[in-house]
């Protein structure tokens, strides 16, 4: 018959051990580690493009955090093991730093598309004779390489104070970074082939700004692709109008269509941080673009590159009047596109707002004439 509490025998007198150490040992035992699992029962399906990062965001694995205070570099979802030290003191460890929804996408994306310069570049197309108008491409490539080297410096020197709770971002940018080094590649080595030379190193002030940026990576993203992304887009895309042969047609389409991804994620991170953060921050990023117009405003002095251009542009420097006038235009749609990404993304930049230097290259429509009330 089982007894009542009443009539049960004191524990502690039974075992006359009761309160000490336990005899069985405490540390990890063999095969405990296969019980270790924040969630079993996930049953991933590859989609339409295989078993992409998008599908295996599900269950738990898929949840984003607003914040993270995991400063290891556990992959997302793993299994915390106490007493690990911290192997980083992540800066980005909010959403709101370095978030874009379409990162994960854009990640795929990146290595679906890859393309090889040395290969894939039909090199035998380019011109065996060196004319002007070669020369001018062979400055803008020299240019155009450097851009990309300091697209890579920059991104690089951010990856590491990104939490690993958003790997999301940090996969693309590390494919943001592998492509801006094939683009470096791709452009150097058109100025060299056939015999050729590098120009002359590009205007430095807003590339050290760049470098410098040390306010937050939101802040960074406003150079690097509104700013500089706005530039090379263009660029890359009067540079497919105007190639007068099938390497440098494939060449500058196949970095536009690189430079259009990267400038995707920027655009949407810079639009979900200025919408998830108090109204004051966009603000402050209008406040901050003062001194930054200002360095580019002093860059866009510089002649080389507009020179270079209006060569391309007008066929060689014969026609160097007519191709500046294109130059023109082409300078005025980097304004007008600058201030329409600004204002996309929530930042109040405007032409009443602009640095006057650069507001000059926004043409004025000639004003209606008055007419007198008869």
């Amino acid at each position: 018959m089982a007894l009542n509490d009443e009539e049960k025998p004191d524990q502690a007198e039974e075992r006359p051990d009761a309160g000490s150490e336990p005899s069985t040992p405490t540390g990890p035992q063999p095969l405990d580690w296969m019980n270790d699992t924040l969630e079993w029962g996930i049953r991933a399906q590859p989609g339409k493009h295989g078993m992409t990062m998008r599908v295996l965001n599900i269950g738990s694995y898929g949840e984003i955090p607003e914040y993270s205070t995991d400063m290891s570099r556990r992959p997302r979802g793993a299994f915390p093991v106490p007493g690990v030290p911290r192997t980083d003191l992540y800066s980005l460890s909010q959403k709101v730093d370095l978030w874009a929804d379409c990162a994960v996408d854009l990640y795929e994306e990146a290595i679906q598309r890859r393309w090889m310069a040395h290969a894939d570049v039909p090199w035998d197309d380019l011109p065996a004779e060196t004319d002007d108008v070669e020369l001018a491409m062979r400055q803008l490539c020299t240019e155009l390489a450097q851009q990309a080297s300091i697209e890579t410096d920059t991104i690089g020197q951010w990856l590491h104070r990104m939490n690993y709770a958003y790997h999301e971002v940090k996969t693309f940018l590390a494919s943001e970074v592998f492509d801006a080094g094939r683009h470096y590649t791709v452009f150097r080595q058109r100025a060299l082939a056939n015999g050729g030379a590098l120009g002359l190193e590009s205007a430095g002030q807003f590339n050290r700004r760049l470098m410098e940026a040390r306010a937050g990576w939101t802040e960074v993203c406003i150079f690097l692709y509104i700013i500089r992304g706005t530039l090379t887009m263009l660029l890359y895309r009067f540079g497919e109008a105007y190639a007068r042969n099938k390497a440098d047609k494939y060449m500058f389409r196949r970095c536009l269509e690189d430079k259009t991804r990267h400038m995707r994620y920027g655009m949407q991170h810079l639009k979900y941080a200025v919408d998830n953060r108090e109204p004051s921050f966009g603000v402050g990023l209008n406040n901050l673009m003062r001194g930054v117009e200002r360095d580019l405003a002093q860059d866009m002095k510089d002649p080389v590159l507009w020179e270079a251009l209006a060569i391309i542009f007008g066929g060689g420097v014969a026609n160097i009047s007519a191709g500046m006038e294109v130059v023109k235009d082409f300078q005025q749609q980097y304004i007008e596109e600058f201030l329409a990404r600004m204002q996309w993304v929530g930042v109040g930049k405007t032409e009443e707002n602009l640095a006057p230097d650069l507001a000059a290259y926004l043409r004025r429509e000639p004003a209606e004439p008055e007419t007198t009330p008869a």
